[in-house]
């Protein structure tokens, strides 16, 4: 009896991890939400670290960590992104390991368009020897191993050479694979993502507005943002930049942070304040969130003048 019940209960956190994993910083984790968004980092290449701890002052901590490689226009052919995507979560050690491959390329007949396809390979698992029960029980550990399948489109545009617009949508779980870890019939539902990033540069300063929904069964994420981009020292040795961050969870929590980069690195940290329904049993506090992101720029072909010998 005592193992029905532990199973359903599983059955049960499974159900309510059933929307899919997401970061607060919305614009460092741009391939999970559309495989366009490869083409958006700033450099030729890109090396990307992010890690999420969420409810650690209520419960064993959700833990999320990401790890992402960008590589943009291989050859005039499209951008590529590489990611591995590892979630814990809580006692009961219930994982999700993920290999993500995303491609993207611009249509040459629509200036702006492009069009994106990810396929990602998963293994889900929980691990019954992380619970303590008042009886000896035996229960094996369980694993499932399932693909899943993404499609995004997104639309760019400059006005005005300092007015810039991304608009983006994208399509998850196309096959609806079923994640299941008790041999039941528990297929993703189609998920939707649509996101808007809206920029403005004036001088040393550069704006950011972001707007992104999600549409996933009957759950839904949705988040209003703005960054800031200060550039403090713009030099040919040195580049640093400021990043405040603030941005508001719908009916779950306020994000505030900032980012630093200086040259090649960019570290940005934020906070989750919790102001749902289970404020009080966390007292405010949500997540902590930090990225770690290294750029790789081509370096640029000199052209070498050739004296030619004189003769005379």
């Amino acid at each position: 009896m005592k193992k029905i019940i532990f199973y359903t209960l599983i059955f049960s956190s499974i159900i309510c991890r059933s929307q899919d994993i997401h970061f607060s910083q919305i614009s460092k984790n741009e391939p999970l939400i559309n495989p366009c968004f490869t083409q958006k980092i700033v450099s030729d290449y890109a090396f990307k670290v992010q890690s999420r701890s969420q409810w650690q002052s209520v419960a064993e901590p959700f833990k999320t960590f990401s790890a992402t490689v960008y590589i943009k226009e291989i050859r005039n052919i499209g951008s590529l992104g590489i990611n591995f995507l590892s979630d814990n979560s809580g006692n009961a050690s219930l994982n999700n390991n993920s290999l993500n491959f995303f491609f993207s390329k611009e249509i040459m007949f629509v200036e702006g368009l492009s069009f994106g396809a990810g396929i990602s390979f998963n293994q889900r698992s929980v691990n019954f020897s992380e619970l303590n029960f008042e009886q000896y029980e035996y229960l094996s550990s369980s694993k499932k191993n399932y693909f899943d399948l993404t499609l995004g489109t997104n639309y760019s545009f400059v006005f005005n050479n300092n007015h810039s617009h991304n608009i983006g949508l994208s399509i998850n779980h196309l096959n609806k694979p079923n994640v299941s870890l008790i041999s039941l019939d528990d297929k993703l539902k189609l998920k939707y993502n649509f996101a808007y990033f809206y920029n403005l540069n004036l001088n040393n300063i550069n704006y950011e507005t972001f707007f992104f929904h999600s549409l996933q069964n009957s759950q839904n994420e949705t988040l209003l943002g703005f960054n800031l981009q200060y550039i403090f020292r713009n030099t040919i040795k040195n580049k640093t930049i400021i990043k405040p961050l603030l941005c508001y969870r719908f009916s779950d929590a306020i994000v505030a942070g900032a980012g630093y980069r200086h040259n090649n690195y960019e570290f940005t940290f934020t906070y989750d304040i919790n102001v749902s329904e289970f404020s009080k049993a966390t007292n405010y506090s949500g997540a902590i969130e930090f990225t770690l992101i290294y750029y790789l720029f081509k370096k640029q072909q000199q052209n070498t003048i050739v004296k030619c010998p004189s003769y005379i």
